[in-house]
């Protein structure tokens, strides 16, 4: 007993010859308590931090000396050495001086933006969305570009020069856009640029095509509809120098009323890299315009948008030609002016749109029988309402559209000086209703219809979309649509001349033997995806009435008189995959497609109608600041109708420093996609690098970037021309091993 009392003794003894450490961390400079400063006791392993007035207090410090050690981030260590008394509490307080301290480079990262894995579209019938962001990272586009960026599957585009979108096998002039759903004729450029719409202005870009947008059913293949950024509450510039464009976007507030603006000017860049001394080399001048001002009205908001392009392409109309030989021009214009207001009232969302749209060409051009001369427009004024409200298990859409279209069509030659005028005056009409249905949580039906009184007619096109959702990750969808359209394209779509002459000659419904277009279409699809990954197989079946086709016809870019009204159909297989990491991110397509277009007793494959299409492209960062892009794109079974005259061609590229095109190339007596090209492969490397600097204390960004195309070298051929001499078809070379593209951007 006497053994266990010393021994409780001693243990009391030692545990009462204890202290406690307290006291408080401070600023030097400033007195400031320093919360969260690390104290601690490394002889003994003790930790602990201050509280939000500075204090900390250690607990059971056996006696003696002791090493303390303070620290606090962007001050300089402090250690103290203290004789803890055996008992009671000791109270130290410190001061830290003030001392920048270089931490470690983190590097924080989330999967990259691609197209495909970005969940932007909360309407559920867009059959593609990306943004500009994800289209920026898109490996096969030396620069971003708005409507390229959506290309692939069932998408299609020429190789190296496109002139138009093509969906699910439609022709060019059978895709409507919309620039904040203002409607916008031949958003195109040509000779080193395709969209004409300025990147930098953009957020978003969206296509609707298995069943139509509500509001806008008049068009056969689908609509593409681009977004304009929203201002910010602060000035912003973003902008970029290159070899083929000069750009500049200024966006920011007006005063503190909730107010805002957004310009946007674009200039193609034709004196730098062109060989001017070169009669054969394209002269071109193009370029694009955007503002737009928003501001609170009522119970919404109000946008007023204003758009404006405009090309001037020179071309000589001769192969081989001397200074002064004659050229050939091409000119075409875009103006848009629309006004929005959208609100929410009483749980209803509401929606009033009016537009002034216009869209003008001209040409000169000399063709076998003589000088042409071209002048075609087409202006449309129209007004949209409507309402969108419900619940979370069904929504509905209606309103109305009255569109006002008038189209102009002259052509005059030396054969034919009284030439050929022809106009129309096309107003439409449409009512629509549309209603999106939750049928349990696995399921979603959307059906709609809309009815346009045009042409003298009644025009009825209804649509469904069926979702099923059976797994998480799993999404399956089929949709029915038919679709009218009351104006088309009088260009000569099998024209090669269309890659440096893209735009749209609208001819309305109701000027002589000019039918209404219809379409109807079947789609099928699947989605499988998972975060930063994502595959999607469509398969598609489309026939369609009542098609201008100039090509059986004319021979020209143009017609100069005649043409003829037809029918076509199309189905494929289109699958799309990406995937993205921190690091990385690869992307890949392919479609099959088969599509045929008839007239009388005939038919052919369209130039866009390739059987196999496939793209496929990879993006690797380094680094934060460096990426590299790796692009293939590729095409079998591509078709072509031979030239009848010499053409002596260059696709733009800097080692050539420009685009040839020289000479009048027309199909006379040829049958329509009757020569087999061989297959097409482009591979193409790019690079960027950026920099961050500090400009009147905000964060800007200044890049580098170039891109090499055809890195295989490889001999892909564009058409046929007539060899003068011996009257055998050549093959016309397209772009060669070169670079492409050099320049810088930045944003401030």
């Amino acid at each position: 007993m006497s053994l266990l009392l010393t021994a409780a003794n001693i243990l009391f003894t030692l545990q009462a010859a204890q202290a406690t450490v307290a006291g408080a961390v401070r600023d030097e400079d400033t007195g400031e308590p320093l919360a969260g400063a690390i104290v601690a006791m490394p002889d003994l392993g003790r930790v602990t931090a201050t509280d939000a007035t500075g204090r900390y207090v250690l607990v059971e410090i056996p006696p003696g000396p002791q090493h303390l050690t303070f620290r606090f981030i962007g001050h300089a260590q402090r250690t103290l050495h203290a004789l803890v008394p055996a008992g009671g509490r000791l109270h130290i307080d410190v001061s830290l001086r003030g001392e920048p301290v270089r931490l470690g480079t983190i590097e924080v990262r989330r999967p990259l933006s691609l197209p495909g894995l970005e969940d932007i579209d909360t309407s559920g019938l867009y059959d593609r969305s990306t943004s500009i962001a994800a289209i920026r990272n898109n490996p096969l586009l030396s620069e971003p570009d708005a409507l390229q960026g959506l290309e692939g599957g069932p998408v299609a585009m020429g190789a190296e020069s496109p002139s138009g979108v093509h969906i699910r096998g439609g022709e060019s002039d059978q895709t409507a856009y919309l620039l904040d759903g203002i409607p916008v004729f031949s958003p195109y450029h040509a000779a080193g640029q395709f969209s004409a719409w300025n990147p930098d202005a953009l957020s978003s870009v969206h296509l609707s095509a298995s069943v139509p947008m509500p509001g806008n059913a008049d068009v056969l293949a689908g609509t593409i509809t681009a977004v304009t950024r929203e201002p910010g509450t602060r000035t912003r510039m973003q902008g970029s120098l290159s070899t083929t464009q000069a750009r500049i976007t200024v966006d920011g507030a007006i005063g503190s009323t909730g107010a805002g603006y957004l310009l946007s000017l674009r200039s193609r860049m034709p004196s730098l890299p062109a060989q001017d001394r070169d009669p054969s080399y394209l002269s071109a001048e193009s370029g694009d315009r955007l503002a737009k001002l928003e501001a609170p009205a009522g119970h919404g908001r109000l946008r007023l948008l204003g758009y404006d392009s405009g090309d001037e392409i020179e071309a000589s109309a001769q192969p081989n030609p001397s200074n002064g030989a004659r050229r050939n021009s091409f000119e075409w214009a875009s103006r848009s002016f629309g006004a929005e207001w959208s609100g929410r009232i009483s749980g209803v969302e509401l929606k009033l749109l009016g537009w002034r749209s216009t869209g003008d060409a001209s040409s000169a051009w000399t063709g076998s029988s003589g000088e042409t001369a071209l002048a075609a427009g087409r202006h449309d004024l129209g007004l949209l309402g409507m309402v969108e409200g419900g619940s979370k298990l069904a929504r509905t859409t209606a309103g109305i559209r009255l569109e006002r279209s008038r189209t102009l069509y002259q052509v005059k030659s030396d054969s034919t000086p009284e030439g050929w005028t022809v106009r129309a005056n096309t107003p439409v009409a449409t009512v629509f209703a549309q209603q999106t249905r939750a049928l349990g949580r696995p399921a979603a039906l959307t059906v709609g219809a809309s009815m346009a009184a045009a042409d003298a007619d009644l025009h009825l096109g209804p649509y469904a979309r069926l979702r099923l959702r059976p797994a998480d990750r799993l999404t399956l969808s089929g949709s029915y649509a038919r679709t009218h359209q009351f104006a088309q394209s009088l260009r000569n779509a099998e024209s090669v001349v269309g890659n440096i002459f893209p735009a749209d000659l609208y001819l309305g419904a109701g000027a002589p033997g000019v039918p209404a277009g219809r379409s109807d279409g079947i789609v099928l699809g699947a989605e499988y995806s998972v975060t930063g990954a994502r595959l999607a197989v469509e398969a598609y079946r489309r026939t369609s009435q009542g098609l201008l086709l100039v090509a059986p016809r004319d021979g020209g870019p143009f017609t100069t008189g005649a043409f003829d009204v037809g029918s076509g159909t199309s189905s494929g297989l289109a699958v799309d995959a990406a995937l993205s990491r921190a690091r990385y991110g690869i992307v890949a397509s392919y479609g099959i497609q088969q599509v045929r277009l008839r007239y009388r007793e005939s038919g052919y494959t369209p130039d866009h109608g390739a059987t196999h299409l496939f793209q496929g492209g990879l993006i690797v960062f380094p680094s934060a600041t460096t990426s590299i892009r790796l692009g293939a794109a590729g095409a079998l079974g591509r078709r072509t109708t031979a030239l009848s005259g010499a053409l002596e061609w260059e696709a733009c590229n800097l080692l050539d420093r420009g685009c040839e095109f020289a000479g009048s190339p027309e199909h006379g007596g040829q049958v329509l996609g009757a020569s087999r090209l061989p297959g097409y492969l482009r591979v193409d490397l790019g690079f960027r690098k950026h920099w961050h600097l500090e400009l009147a204390r905000r964060d800007a960004t200044v890049a580098l970037f170039a891109t090499v195309t055809n890195l295989l070298n490889r001999k892909n051929v564009l058409t046929y021309a007539e060899d003068p001499a011996g009257g055998k078809p050549l093959p016309v070379d397209m772009r060669p091993l070169a670079p492409l593209v050099v320049g810088l951007d930045w944003q401030f």
